[in-house]
């Protein structure tokens, strides 16, 4: 569970976190704010899982062993948590 920016409470899925932007922004259970995760920190895990990958392709090639590419599962996994679910929930205020 994630912090909502507006409670301060641990109730936002790490799933509802992931899939929340702009358009379509979390809500909190608890007090009903949204909030969405910037559209940067999607960038930043792919990038980072590109990267990654390409260092996987790299040392399966230099090696001569495939058994290298399953580490891009992984690295998606890392890029995900790293990039996305760490990243702090950016608050929509209604009053604007």
């Amino acid at each position: 569970m994630h912090e909502c920016p507006h409670c301060k409470h641990n109730t936002i899925t790490s799933f509802r976190k992931l899939c929340a932007s702009a358009l379509t922004p979390a809500q909190c259970p608890r007090c009903g704010g949204l909030s969405y995760l910037q559209l940067i920190q999607a960038l930043r895990a792919i990038t980072t899982w590109v990267v990654l990958t390409w260092i996987f392709i790299g040392a399966a090639l230099y090696q001569r062993m495939a058994i290298y590419l399953i580490g891009t599962i992984p690295a998606l996994f890392f890029a995900v948590d790293k990039c996305m679910l760490s990243a702090p929930l950016v608050a929509i205020s209604l009053s604007e």
